[in-house]
């Protein structure tokens, strides 16, 4: 059976010896449907769709291996019909690339197929007659997927409404991230009607050709900015999306190949209205690189079909190393992860075989990829890892992942949630002391970690007096040496517990805190001569108006009161005030 294996990766897959199929064909027909074949097949134009997409194996994987195949039903129909109508599709990648692209999307969510169409359409033309931006031409058929699915609002991404965008928005690539101003930025319409009521575009409604021209003329605010940006993008060929943030809309554009940037963003949590995998920031930075390279990517699905089809014939070891070769192969697409998870529930594999691939996921995503890591583990592995286990072992088991780590990598991310993840089931206060003195232990170091990890504790800790006190303690004896990470970690201990200890007249703490954090910047040369006397406030606590505000600096209050020197800065107010 081994040389049957070794001669199967040696020889093409339309081509396999030893009873395998043209294990392309036969995934393309699972998508698809036994119906949809059948209806394909009953036809002479089907038929020739379907000897067309058969016989071209690049065509299959562009389908199949750009990222994943939902309600193939609809999928394979949708692309037939754009076969129909532009039957030259064929002769150039870039418009065959485009119309997979735009079936795909078509499964991704429910969209009106002469909407898509048209846009194919435009596509196509706009791509022949050289007004698309150059770079266009060099997308692959996972990054056509964004300007294929529009944005989330459909109506901005018409036909009407990509040409009239590409008329009038012609920059470089790079600078559509600022695409949004071309729309200004009014609350209120002409007529007084607030953005956030029914009434601000329904004046405009038939004015123009479509809501992006409209927005561009009448205004908005960030969901319709957000929108006007991206759709200027899209519009000139270049992968754009909106997302949501906390309060706010914002949106992210391709500036340069491969390469993603926020745009008319305020936060690091967005969730992202279009996306191939989670609607995560991070789960966007390693599925592109998982899609860098198609050869890649259709090589990984080759060893996933391959072990796809070893599991139905019953050869489960055959098919665990072909999973395996897959995920080595591209060990950046989440999607082959969460596959051979699904493979291993199946087949109820052993704990060692959950350890194993624990390993191999810390291993091929971090320190770069922490977040998909961690939702990889605490998603998929660990239940089945982890089940009937104690305290102790999930505790180990979160310290291994916690050494790998190495600041956000590459943007910051809910680290938080993973923290939570450990906190849940610590009933004790011997067990949660248990586990903050190893996150301490293991995050003290990080300049990035560690301060975010202190503020999740002392919210954590707050109501437990006996609990706080403890791990006060342990941080203070914790961040006692030297190190950026121990520096950072003591200056956002004091940003946290100095306004607090002042709130609460807590002069011990606010003292012992305050003067530990002094070590963290110079005194102040103040040119007076020395003479006899008290320092009043020396010993005390400072209470600030709404401390820690843009301008503030909480972990230098203590020094304002002492001979040290420091620094505080009230926010704006009707009536600013400090309490000393």
């Amino acid at each position: 059976m081994m040389k049957q294996i070794l001669l199967a990766f040696s020889i093409p897959f339309a081509t396999f010896a030893y009873g395998q199929p043209n294990l392309l064909v036969s995934e393309l027909h699972t998508v698809a449907g036994d119906e949809t074949i059948a209806s394909l097949v009953g036809s002479t134009e089907g038929e020739a769709f379907l000897h067309s997409i058969e016989s071209n194996n690049q065509w299959m994987h562009e389908l199949l291996d750009s990222g994943p195949v939902e309600r193939g039903e609809i999928v394979i129909p949708f692309l037939y019909s754009l076969w129909k109508e532009a039957p030259t599709l064929m002769e150039s990648d870039a418009h065959r690339s485009m119309a997979t692209a735009c079936a795909l999307a078509m499964g991704m969510r429910d969209l009106d197929a002469e909407w898509m169409t048209d846009r194919y359409l435009w596509y196509r033309d706009s791509w022949d007659e050289g007004i698309l931006n150059i770079g266009y031409g060099d997308l692959n058929t996972y990054e056509r997927r964004f300007i294929a699915r529009g944005l989330q609002r459909p109506s901005w991404t018409t036909a009407n409404a990509l040409a009239h965008l590409n008329e009038r928005v012609c920059i470089p690539r790079s600078q559509y991230a600022k695409a949004a101003w071309r729309s200004p930025y009014r609350g209120y319409n002409a007529f007084g009607d607030t953005v956030q009521g029914p009434m601000y575009y329904m004046p405009f409604k038939e004015l123009w050709g479509s809501d992006a021209e409209m927005a561009i003329e009448v205004g908005g605010v960030c969901g319709s900015l957000s929108h006007v940006g991206a759709a200027a993008a899209i519009a000139a060929g270049i992968p754009a999306l909106t997302m949501g943030e906390p309060g706010h809309c914002a949106y992210a554009v391709q500036t340069k190949p491969h390469v993603w940037q926020p745009a008319y963003s305020l936060s690091w949590k967005r969730s992202l209205h279009t996306t191939m995998t989670r609607p995560t920031w991070p789960s966007l930075e390693l599925s592109q690189i998982a899609h860098l390279d198609e050869a890649t990517s259709f090589e990984a699905g080759d060893y996933r079909r391959e072990a796809e089809w070893y599991e139905s014939q019953g050869e489960i070891q055959q098919a665990n190393s072909a999973w395996q070769h897959a995920y080595r192969v591209n060990p950046y697409d989440e999607a082959l992860f969460k596959g051979y998870v699904q493979f291993g529930k199946r087949n109820k594999m052993p704990r060692s075989w959950w350890e194993s691939l624990s390993s191999d996921i810390q291993k091929s995503l971090l320190p770069e990829h922490p977040e998909p890591a961690w939702h990889l583990l605490q998603t998929d592995v660990f239940p089945s890892l982890l089940k009937d286990t104690n305290m102790k072992k999930r505790l180990r088991v979160f310290q291994t992942y916690l050494s790998n780590l190495d600041g956000w990598r590459p943007v910051r991310w809910n680290i938080e949630g993973a923290f939570d993840w450990a906190w849940k089931g610590k009933k004790g206060e011997v067990s949660r002391k248990a586990l903050l003195d190893m996150l301490l232990t293991s995050l003290v170091d990080d300049p990035k970690l560690g301060p975010a990890m202190v503020v999740w504790a002392m919210e954590k800790v707050k109501d437990d007096e006996a609990l706080a006190v403890a791990f006060e303690s342990s941080l203070l004896e914790q961040v006692g040496g030297e190190g950026e990470g121990r520096a950072a970690i003591l200056s956002q201990l004091a940003r946290n517990m100095l306004p607090a200890a002042a709130e609460e007249h807590d002069l011990e703490t606010f003292q012992r805190i305050g003067k530990k954090a002094s070590t963290l910047y110079a005194p102040r040369d103040v040119a007076v001569e020395p003479f006899a006397g008290e320092l009043l406030s020396s010993g005390g606590a400072l209470r600030i108006f709404n401390p820690g505000n843009r301008w503030d600096s909480p972990d230098k209050h203590w020094g304002v009161l002492e001979e040290h020197g420091g620094w505080f800065h009230t926010d704006n107010g009707d009536l600013p005030w400090f309490e000393v």
